[in-house]
């Protein structure tokens, strides 16, 4: 089970407190983070976490550097996944792609219409 409670104190701001630090959102990218900046987040964030998954599940491999670029515009979210060189040369990119769309809760989530695209580089 996931929780939280959030406080209202003024126009376009809330303030969570659930498992760690406090998150205070707010109406406007230009004053922090929106709750739609923290989709972006969260969705990047798991999807981060399934391409650790696949390299430990498929390689074995539990520490490696990688950058997750995402944004979220009429009803597509556009992910660029940066792996290191070595890496990306010897993984399918289809397999890792199903194998992400297929672990991540937060995409799971999402309405079937709203699109996540998701390309790959190397490099980082």
């Amino acid at each position: 089970m996931y929780q939280t409670k959030i406080k209202g104190d003024r126009l376009y701001h809330a303030l969570s407190s659930g498992y760690g630090e406090s998150v205070e959102t707010f109406g406007f990218v230009e004053d922090g983070e929106t709750p739609m900046s923290l989709l972006v987040i969260a969705l990047s964030s798991c999807m981060t976490m399934c391409v650790q998954g696949y390299y430990k599940r498929m390689y074995d491999l539990e520490v490696f550097d990688m950058e997750v670029l995402a944004s979220y515009n009429e009803d597509i979210f556009n992910l660029t996944i940066k792996l290191p060189a070595q890496l990306l040369s010897q993984t399918d990119q289809e397999d890792l792609r199903a194998y992400a769309n297929r672990h991540c809760r937060v995409k799971r989530l999402l309405r079937e219409d709203v699109r996540v695209s998701m390309s790959f580089e190397g490099g980082i």
